[in-house]
């Protein structure tokens, strides 16, 4: 299994103008993140995942294992997540849990994701924003590992629709409402990340690129106390990552009234399920 250490650099702090936009359309892209070694690291990870997954270690099989893990907690995501999500349970502890994660190998007879989120979401799903502090519920982080320009097929947003009143019209929903004017996505160069709401109405489109695939990798987040996807890591993955980073696993709950014990730890005991 890769060896992982902790990040040698400061965590980067989403600025006002991400803030804005965040809020705005319920999504980011921020270019250019990772370095040419960590793109090509990470990138040749998940082709083997795909193409070769029985050469590599059984527990580096996995979107946040093996050279992948960098892009979990990496030091632009924590910032943003901060900032929409929650803010660190303590030196030791993240606020966030990452619940998900999968990897993408996508060639031009991809046939598309349709249309979804979006609307009056509730829950988990609701995003608010109070007093200019944001709260995004369940958020999606994608790393772009090879450039996307325009037209190539990266995600597709309705910027503003997390914030909708009215339930999403059909006449922009399924694979036939991918054409519809109201949808917008982004280029980028690759190890670049984007950043949104799943209560943003989004979807995949077809890939068009035939020179290049995309190659991407999707994390998923949510606050401590709440969880959507069924996570299926094994015990061994998270206990080969550094201390901090395996509090993104832990159980899903607040505080341990009987123990006086606050959910800011992990263990074998206290793991997502």
């Amino acid at each position: 299994m890769t060896a992982q250490v902790d990040h040698q650099v400061a965590v980067v702090p989403m600025t006002d103008e991400q803030k804005f936009i965040f809020d705005l359309k319920g999504w980011i892209a921020i270019p250019g993140v990772l370095s040419e070694d960590e793109i090509d690291s990470v990138k040749a990870h998940v082709i083997a995942q795909k193409e070769n997954p029985e050469l590599l270690d059984p527990l580096d099989r996995y979107a946040v294992s093996g050279p992948s893990q960098i892009l979990v907690d990496h030091p632009v995501v924590v910032g943003v997540l901060r900032e929409i999500l929650a803010q660190d349970r303590s030196e030791e502890c993240y606020g966030f849990r990452c619940e998900n994660g999968f990897t993408m190998v996508r060639e031009t007879d991809f046939k598309g994701v349709a249309p979804h989120g979006g609307g009056t979401g509730t829950g988990m799903f609701a995003y608010q924003c109070v007093n200019r502090d944001i709260f995004s519920g369940l958020t999606r982080v994608v790393w772009e590992l090879n450039p996307v320009e325009e037209g190539d097929g990266g995600t597709l947003f309705m910027s503003g629709s997390h914030k909708s009143n009215f339930p999403m019209h059909e006449a922009h929903m399924g694979l036939e409402g991918l054409d519809s004017p109201l949808y917008e996505s982004y280029t980028c160069p690759p190890g670049s990340v984007v950043i949104f709401s799943e209560s943003v109405c989004h979807a995949g489109p077809l890939w068009t690129n035939a020179e290049r695939p995309r190659i991407a990798v999707f994390n998923c987040y949510s606050r401590a106390e709440s969880q959507f996807h069924k996570m299926n890591l094994p015990l061994e993955v998270i206990e080969a990552m550094p201390p901090k980073r395996r509090t993104l696993f832990r159980g899903v709950w607040g505080h341990d009234f009987k123990n006086g014990q606050p959910n800011d730890f992990f263990s074998a005991e206290n793991l997502g399920l």
